[in-house]
């Protein structure tokens, strides 16, 4: 999903990322970096699973951190929030996902400072089309990278996309191997959309600690995986065991998968 579809409000289970700007006797209150003008807490008894004498013990003025949303209040734009709920592999996917939003941001931002474009031109030309395909821009640009030329769908003058590639080579450093596959998912019976969405589910919980699983809807019935692992050998074993799980879901209903690897 494209990093500028964004919610007006975060939602109960959601994780965010937070500063904490105050520390007090029984919590800490938190800036919410995703929804600005929206403030959190968290109870002393969200932080850890263990006793809590301190809350500087674990949170400090100004740290960055994850946090899942308990209760929201979109009147005064406040949420209840929790430390201990948040698992490390989430609290790694989140984290790495809001920096990646963040280099995208910066990549645009520069592209219209050193090219001369306005942002709605460029969110015409670039942000746009990517949403409307729900494509990551992130993945867009790797792809970029990796081949140093613009997708097809994506219009842009000669000069400004020579300029967009030159920005995506600085500011996107890879260090860790990423895979694709296209999955071929087939349900016959009347509960297809129900079993694709389960088997995306399943798919998505394959990664391990520091990896990352994205799967998209190319049009059905394929759909593309994208793993990131930090070498191609793991990276190649998490592909299959995300194309694994999708498949037996899909069978248990009825149906058939394979996957096809670029």
């Amino acid at each position: 999903m494209s990093e500028f579809v964004e919610a007006e409000a975060p939602e109960v289970g959601d994780l965010i990322v937070g500063v904490v700007k105050r520390i007090e006797r029984y919590g800490a209150y938190l800036d919410l970096l995703e929804y600005p003008g929206w403030e959190g807490l968290v109870h002393i008894s969200e932080i850890s699973l263990k006793w809590v004498r301190n809350i500087r013990d674990y949170l400090r003025e100004n740290q960055r951190e994850v946090f899942k949303v308990l209760r929201v209040d979109k009147a005064s734009k406040q949420v209840d929030a929790s430390l201990r709920r948040v698992a490390q592999k989430e609290r790694e996917w989140k984290l790495l996902e809001w920096k990646r939003k963040q280099k995208v941001k910066r990549i645009i931002s520069l592209l219209a400072e050193r090219s001369g474009k306005s942002e709605e031109e460029l969110r015409a030309s670039i942000i746009e089309p990517a949403m409307r395909r729900e494509l990551s821009l992130y993945d867009v640009f790797v792809e970029i990278l990796e081949t140093r030329k613009l997708p097809r769908w994506m219009k842009l003058d000669e000069k400004t996309a020579q300029l967009l590639i030159k920005l995506v080579n600085q500011e996107i450093k890879l260090k860790r191997a990423i895979l694709k596959g296209t999955l071929i998912l087939t349900v016959p019976s009347g509960n297809g959309v129900e079993a694709i969405r389960k088997a995306a589910e399943r798919g998505l919980k394959a990664a391990g600690s520091g990896e990352l699983v994205s799967i998209t809807t190319i049009g059905s019935p394929k759909y593309l995986v994208r793993v990131e692992a930090e070498d191609e050998e793991k990276a190649k074993k998490l592909l299959e065991k995300v194309a694994s799980e999708c498949i037996r879901v899909v069978q248990e209903a009825g149906g058939r998968g394979t996957l096809q690897v670029k």
